[in-house]
């Protein structure tokens, strides 16, 4: 009953919030406070509280292909499911900043996403603590509600790092400069692959209104699990997963540093968008050989580009607001394309290539992958989406068939109730 009260809830948002407008006469908050329909305002005394949230649902069709036998690395996301439940408030008051995420029915793994806490000094300079994502890669630290497709980019999914504990510093400096660093204790938590201390920040100059250019850097230790005749140690390397959720690299045994490093660039001008991202991890393999020995260090390395166009014009922005609702007009409708490559390997290429875990020449694996889409705001609380998914895997012992590369094609569309 806690899974069909909270979908209800959600879904009764838009309804609510046009019933109490239609009221009369609305009823008057206190002096000072501004009472709208999802937050709580009074400039005078520095006060704000905001709620937003969003359900998602998903639905998939795999076009003529099927995966082989071979247990995990089998696996391929459903054809339809529940896809997220996000409830949370955001705010501030005076020079306190706040924010509270959780996903209370279909992210059994980890409920909690961003439980945040801040100090704002200046726009130049706050101090934030709590559980909040680690500032590696843009299209990490954007919603999966405002994201250009369904799927991130798969070397965003596979090489950047979740959420984890700690504390960092934020600020602008005028439109130029932006800049977000800190310490966490670890690069994703609850996590059987999670590195220790992890340090990331991530800078963006924006030489110009329409471009920016940002770096981000990551750098944290992994510590093997021991190792012994009576122990069952997992590789805690990286994996490498497609769109479509088929692992066509699992992770191998790593110990040592795992250092990210990534570089980005995004040219915007009205309805029209374009960006690109790149981003690389490497891991140490110490001690890590069949005798313990140590072995040369893995590498994940991809790159994505994304081109997207409001064909009904409006600006292009975090949150998109159709010009003219549906009945009134055709609400916002945006096209989308993507091309993106990954790829894992080993910095040496001595030997014979191998797939084990603990092999010392790794055998490489990777994936090309192109997605077209189409996205439809009707009103400012629904979102519609269908993409077109097309991939083509390097090693074709590894591709979901065995012994076809590609081209495996997926239709996805999600269907998405949003607070504006």
């Amino acid at each position: 009953m806690r899974l069909e009260a909270a979908v209800g809830l959600l879904l009764l948002v838009p309804v609510v919030a046009v019933a109490q407008q239609q009221k009369k006469p609305p009823a008057k908050p206190p002096e000072g406070w501004k009472l709208e329909p999802f937050s709580l305002t009074n400039k005078s005394a520095g006060f704000e509280i905001a709620l937003h949230g969003y359900l998602q649902a998903d639905f998939r069709s795999y076009q003529d292909w099927q995966v082989g036998d071979g247990g995990d690395d089998t696996l391929r996301f459903p054809e339809s499911e529940w896809r997220r439940l996000r409830i949370g408030v955001d705010g501030e008051w005076r020079r306190l900043v706040f924010e509270f995420d959780v996903d209370p029915a279909f992210d059994k793994g980890d409920q909690l996403k961003d439980a945040r806490l801040g100090l704002r000094v200046a726009k130049e300079f706050q101090v934030d603590g709590g559980h909040m994502k680690l500032p590696v890669s843009p299209e990490w630290l954007t919603s999966p509600s405002k994201t250009d497709l369904i799927e991130r980019a798969v070397v965003v999914d596979a090489l950047a790092p979740g959420r984890d504990w700690g504390g960092g510093v934020e600020g602008e400096f005028g439109r130029a400069v932006e800049y977000r660093g800190g310490v966490f204790q670890g690069d994703k938590s609850n996590s059987r692959t999670r590195a220790g201390t992890t340090a990331a920040g991530r800078l963006v100059l924006k030489p110009a209104a329409w471009l920016a250019l940002g770096g981000s850097y990551s750098q944290g230790e992994v510590s093997a699990d021991p190792a012994g005749p009576d122990l069952d140690p997992r590789p805690k390397g990286l994996e490498g997963k497609s769109a479509t959720g088929y692992r066509f690299f699992p992770g191998v045994y790593v110990n040592g540093w795992r250092r990210r490093w990534g570089a980005d660039a995004r040219i915007q001008m009205g309805p029209v968008a374009l960006w690109g991202e790149f981003l690389e991890a490497r891991e140490e393999r110490l001690g890590q050989g069949p005798s313990l020995e140590d072995l040369p260090a893995v590498f994940g390395r991809g790159w994505s580009t994304t081109a997207t166009w409001l064909v009904t014009g409006e600006r292009k922005s975090r949150t998109i607001r159709p010009r003219r609702v549906l009945f009134a007009g055709v609400g916002a409708i945006e096209l989308a394309a993507r091309y993106e490559e990954l790829r894992f390997d080993d910095v040496s290429n001595e030997g014979f290539e191998a797939a084990g875990s603990r092999a010392r020449n790794v055998r490489p694996a990777g994936i090309k992958a192109f997605t077209g889409g189409v996205s439809w705001w009707p009103t400012v609380f629904l979102r519609l989406q269908g993409n077109v998914l097309v991939e083509h895997y390097d090693d074709a012992l590894r591709a979901p068939e065995p012994g076809r590369n590609g081209d495996y094609v997926s239709l996805v569309g999600r269907m998405q109730v949003h607070l504006p």
